[in-house]
């Protein structure tokens, strides 16, 4: 089975992300095949990253106001006109051959419906030494199933529903519990398919206050499975 000029769509959330905003949308049009809409979702920026969007005419731009990860996804999503659906942080970079691998993974296995893989760290190189050295990556490599490694069937995707709007951290593990529950059939692959830049500013360095979210994840969890055992 080949799939022929695939139609994808990818959604990159952004708020000041001026800096390495161009590398990732760069990283994301390099693609081949490159049969795809890439659309930019601005929450609330106030640096130049509407400038460094504005460069590239064949992306989708659009602005919001500040309301938020999940609902500046939601937005994007709404919007996707592609039959499948991936996801891109405005700091992370796709290695050349993202796109291509997982494809092929779905066309030899047309029953799975979404695909990830592995995710390889790195420490952002332009900054100074000084900063480096406050920086530690435990885990260069790791499997991930997380938003940025993974190619979906856009139809499987709504299934699940869209991300929780109230959680701007733990939005995708609540939404793969979803999944789960859903039984979206999942492939897991070894090749490197996202490169995830590690340079402080990191919103796992930044908000660590709300990995309290986690929590309402569980509890999210548990409360679903409360009202199964009661119908």
């Amino acid at each position: 089975m080949t799939l022929v000029a695939p139609d994808i769509s990818v959604v990159i959330p952004v708020h000041n992300g001026e800096r390495y905003l161009a590398e990732s949308i760069r990283s994301v049009l390099d693609q081949d095949p490159a049969a795809l809409e890439l659309l930019v979702i601005d929450n609330g920026s106030t640096d130049a990253t509407a400038d460094v969007a504005r460069t590239f005419s064949s992306i989708r731009y659009f602005h919001l106001a500040d309301k938020g990860l999940s609902k500046a996804l939601n937005h994007g999503l709404e919007r996707c006109r592609g039959a499948f659906l991936a996801f891109l942080d405005a700091d992370d970079l796709w290695p050349p051959n993202r796109l291509a691998v997982q494809l092929e993974a779905f066309a030899r296995n047309p029953a799975v419906e979404m695909v990830f893989g592995n995710v390889e760290q790195f420490i952002s190189p332009e900054l100074e030494e000084s900063a480096k050295a406050k920086l530690s990556i435990r885990d260069k490599r790791l499997a991930g199933r997380y938003r940025g490694s993974m190619l979906i069937r856009k139809e499987s995707f709504w299934r699940v529903g869209p991300f929780e709007p109230s959680m701007d951290f733990a939005e995708f593990i609540d939404w793969y519990m979803r999944a789960a529950e859903h039984k979206i059939r999942e492939m897991m692959l070894p090749d490197v398919l996202t490169l995830r830049r590690i340079h402080g500013a990191n919103l796992g360095y930044t908000d660590r206050y709300k990995r309290v979210e986690y929590a309402r994840v569980l509890k999210r969890g548990l409360d679903r499975r409360r009202r199964l055992s009661e119908e």
